[in-house]
């Protein structure tokens, strides 16, 4: 007997299938469902085709789509066979989406109609050879082409807890992104510290976040775990959103504030057929006045705010239903708190040497969990920075009081949180500099009603100022929309302390004023 092999995590969709065969493991709002026993079938036969291809344990697999069944599949045929997933983040730019995949070297890249064009003009410049299949029938060779070409048995692989077992991608302070290696431990432990949170067997929750992100991927899979039915969408709509909470179709959610917002704002008005009772949220922090109006409009609804390093290191704190409503009750501060810890998490708040500092004082947020990634694909570096003496630095700075409830206070990269999404400042000052009239570029993030944050650009020029222009086309061309800045100011020279660095604070009062 091997006792370095562990409990496989393709096994909960083989689990769910048997416990509930005929309950819908996959639902959409047109009506199409799936339930567990198809969906474990249809994961077994695409498993055996890719097997019959020579994927195995390690085979690196990269999908570029929104959500759709054959996506989860695709992922949960991964998780049977031990095959490395790398998912992509749709809104990249081609510039991007080269660069990531040139670091992951696939030797499969699952596409989306959508962005077949897009994937045609990355595969060719890969390190190796890889090929293109479609999620959605835009190629023959496809998602159920595999699904009818294999058989229903399920794949005999034996994995260990430190077998590689996804790629994510998440932006670095250098510029460049990260690859986060994931183990096939981490990705068990990830699942299991979100049981405060966990469905019930036959409840319906839909995950906002899509599949290529952390929140997606593990609130859709401790569904699945539960036997709870997950309702996939290809992207965010708010009034389908809206509709199917009023309709009674969901009784959970997972959507980012500025979500929550866009759903009440759809939102006609109560039914009598509601059936929510939580709604978890995260990603970037919660305006008081939003999370009121939300528990006003479902009184009757257990609310969730989740932090974490997830791609990196999972979930770490919880601010729990009953923080909600002692808010309510009138501690409203807590509502400006991210929570407390999650049992298996030892969270501590370390000055930059590295010890711990008296409740009310702002430090680095570091974790000690085993739900940890194995560390950053080729850059040995920047995981010694992220992992050491068994603590993870996600980045993040905060305070907790005496309670222990966390409060975040700045972060120590710069970054910026647009919508729940992280954005890295350097990567879009190398893109600026890129333009010749560009001497040096700082980036902002300026605070946003709707979004959270947005991006501002501040440019020091060399002879003739740039064109605002060159400098949106520069960035469309190599950014994701969602990082191009939506302001330019073009400076002869940039504020800096007498060491030379740029003073950001004052670029902040510049962009706010």
């Amino acid at each position: 007997m091997d006792l370095d092999v562990s409990w496989p995590i393709g096994r909960i969709i083989t689990e769910s299938a048997r416990r509930f065969r005929d309950v819908p493991c996959w639902l959409a709002t047109s009506g199409e469902q799936r339930t567990f026993a198809e969906v474990n079938a249809r994961v077994n036969r695409i498993c055996d085709a890719l097997a019959e291809r020579g994927v195995g344990k390690g085979t690196r697999i990269a999908l570029l789509d929104t959500d759709s069944f054959a996506y989860a599949e695709v992922l949960l045929a991964c998780f049977k066979l031990g095959a490395t997933y790398v998912p992509v983040n749709f809104r990249l730019a081609q510039f991007e989406i080269e660069n990531i995949l040139g670091q992951a070297k696939p030797e499969l890249f699952f596409v989306g109609g959508r962005y077949l064009d897009l994937a045609r003009k990355v595969v060719p410049g890969l390190p190796r050879e890889c090929a293109l299949l479609s999620l959605d029938g835009c190629l023959d060779d496809d998602v159920e082409s595999l699904a009818a070409a294999g058989r229903d048995i399920e794949p005999d692989v034996r994995l260990k807890d430190d077998d590689l077992l996804g790629i994510m991608f998440t932006s670095g302070t250098t510029g460049l992104p990260k690859g986060v290696m994931q183990t096939h431990g981490m990705l068990k432990r990830m699942l299991s510290l979100g049981w405060e949170v966990f469905a019930r067997p036959r409840d319906v929750r839909y995950t906002a976040s899509p599949l290529f992100h952390i929140a997606g991927w593990a609130l859709v899979f401790e569904q699945v775990s539960v036997g709870c039915t997950s309702l996939i969408e290809p992207q965010f709509d708010p009034a389908v959103t809206a509709k199917a909470i009023a309709d009674g179709l969901l009784t959970g959610c997972f959507l980012v504030p500025t979500m929550i917002q866009a759903v009440l704002d759809a939102d006609t008005g109560p039914t009598g057929r509601e059936r929510l009772d939580t709604m978890l949220y995260g990603s970037a922090p919660m305006p008081p006045s939003l999370l009121k109006r939300a528990l006003e409009r479902y009184p009757d609804c257990g609310f969730w705010n989740m932090f974490g390093a997830g791609t990196e290191s999972g979930v770490q704190t919880l601010l729990r239903p009953e923080d909600h409503r002692r808010a309510l009750a009138g501690e409203e501060h807590l509502l400006a708190s991210a929570g407390q810890p999650v049992l298996y998490v030892d969270m501590r708040i370390l000055d930059d040497a590295g010890n711990e500092v008296p409740a009310g004082v702002v430090g680095n947020i570091a974790a000690r969990t085993d739900c940890v990634m194995a560390g950053y694909l080729d850059l040995p570096d920047k995981t010694r920075e992220a992992l050491h003496d068994g603590w993870f630095w996600g980045g993040d700075r905060g305070w907790v009081d005496e309670e222990g409830y966390l409060f975040l206070g700045g972060r120590s990269r710069d970054m910026i949180v647009r919508g729940g999404e992280n954005i890295y400042v350097s990567e879009i000052e190398l893109v600026l500099t890129d333009v010749p009239e560009v001497a040096d570029a700082a980036v902002v993030g300026r605070p946003d009603e709707r979004w959270g944050e947005v991006v501002v650009a501040f440019v020091e020029y060399r002879g003739e100022p740039p064109a605002a222009e060159d400098l949106e086309r520069m960035c469309r061309a190599r950014l994701a929309g969602y990082k191009v800045p939506v302001e330019y100011h073009i400076l002869r020279e940039l504020p800096r302390n007498p060491t030379g660095k740029v003073r950001k604070s004052d670029l902040l009062d510049l962009a706010t004023s």
